[in-house]
């Protein structure tokens, strides 16, 4: 299709392309300018060159012909020729951009919900008295100059290698996190300014908490499964009904029927039926 909107344009205007007016030239060099800039030194470009989308590909291809043959056309003083082509060429590279978009955002999908579980995981070890979390305090730098790292991955665009990069860091808090759970029962250690603060906090560990129970596999009996489901059908409840008080803003009635869910979850975590 590129090929035979490249030979039609060209058709079309070579044969009068004589006696142009050549003030227009500086605004056809900038489309041009621009055309070249996305195809050789942009972040789109770099995106959809990584995703290796065949038909992206094949579009940067097309595109970068037609911005030779739109540079030929303005160095030929055919104008319209060369700003038809760098309109095309911009089309051509939008499109090939836009082939590229569906698996790049799939990728940036999956690391934000890596690093949703790994900032939930780690407010969910920090709730736990130090003694018991099992990482020596180098452990636990080591760890957050590893999220650091997958957060500066994704804000180049790298969002695939950013969620290789969490996958350690979400396997070792979740191992610690049920070895905790299963063994200890759970406390708070925290000082709030308010109880809005405090609910906000205990909001952060049930969700936590849901994710690392959801995490698991179910490998015990009927019964103990059928209790785990009952305790965590319980806390949504709970939860539910703690939302409604917090939008109320009685944040006491919250702060207690949320530390209520997060028992449940807690329950249900000893009681398991699951493991990691």
């Amino acid at each position: 299709m590129l090929a035979l909107l490249l030979l039609g344009s060209s058709a079309a205007v070579a044969a009068n392309c004589k006696g142009e007016d050549l003030s227009k030239a500086p605004q056809v060099a900038q489309k041009i300018a621009l055309l070249e800039r996305l195809l050789t030194n942009s972040e789109p470009l770099r995106r959809a060159e990584a995703s290796g989308d065949p038909a992206a590909l094949e579009q940067i291809a097309g595109a970068r012909q037609i911005l030779a043959d739109a540079s030929q056309a303005l160095d030929d003083d055919c104008l319209a020729q060369a700003s038809q082509l760098s309109s095309d060429g911009l089309k051509a590279a939008t499109a090939a951009f836009k082939a590229a978009a569906a698996p790049d955002r799939q990728q940036r999908e999956g690391y934000e919900s890596a690093l949703q579980q790994a900032t939930t995981f780690m407010l969910s070890l920090e709730s736990q008295p130090r003694e018991l979390w099992g990482l020596s305090v180098d452990d636990f730098a080591g760890i957050e100059r590893q999220i650091e790292r997958a957060e500066s991955l994704a804000s180049n665009g790298s969002f695939a290698e950013a969620s290789q990069l969490l996958l350690p860091v979400n396997d070792r808090l979740q191992r610690r996190l049920f070895e905790i759970f299963n063994n200890k029962t759970v406390y708070y250690e925290k000082t709030f300014a308010t109880p809005a603060d405090l609910y906000a906090y205990l909001k952060e560990q049930y969700s936590g908490y849901q994710m690392l129970l959801q995490s698991g596999q179910k490998t015990a009996s009927y019964s103990a499964v059928r209790r785990v489901e009952t305790l965590l059908e319980e806390a949504s409840v709970q939860h539910a009904q703690a939302e409604t008080h917090a939008a109320a803003g009685q944040w006491r009635e919250a702060v207690t029927t949320m530390e209520a869910a997060i028992a449940s979850c807690e329950q249900a975590i000893r009681a398991t039926g699951y493991s990691y």
